[in-house]
């Protein structure tokens, strides 16, 4: 189950986050697709691979009882592959009854799929935060 174009990918995982659909959210991922866990909900930044990496970091989410907002910023297209960069937040609780909000700029790889449907490849929750900017590069030689 994909979205219809790369651009409506982050709004339809978030609507399965916020339907608390693990299955939803798991499907909007290929088979082969790799995702950087974040801190705040997994306890760790490693990345998660295939199929089931997929689902144990969408129950992660799906754990928090989430509500998600999401913006996709731009998308660029090229054949079977799309970039997005999103910002989103997801307001929950945790596993102790606390609330938590987590709040970060992404990227996303999205492939099309055999039937025409888009699905993450690669993402990356927090690729674009603004605190990885520099305020310039370094020299290069």
């Amino acid at each position: 189950m994909g979205a219809p174009s790369p651009e409506l990918c982050n709004l339809w995982l978030a609507r399965a986050f916020n339907a608390q659909d693990v299955d939803a959210a798991a499907a909007m991922y290929h088979p082969d697709a790799s995702i950087v866990q974040v801190d705040e909900v997994h306890g760790g930044s490693s990345v998660a691979r295939g199929a089931d990496g997929i689902r144990k970091t969408m129950a992660a989410y799906v754990g928090l009882k989430p509500h998600m907002d999401v913006v996709t910023h731009h998308t660029t297209v090229s054949g079977d592959f799309a970039m997005t960069r999103s910002q989103w937040l997801i307001r929950g609780t945790d596993e102790h009854g606390k609330r938590t909000e987590v709040h970060h700029h992404g990227m996303e790889v999205h492939r099309r799929m055999p039937d025409g449907t888009w699905v993450f490849f690669m993402d990356h929750p927090f690729g674009a935060d603004p605190s990885w900017a520099v305020e310039a590069p370094p020299h290069t030689e």
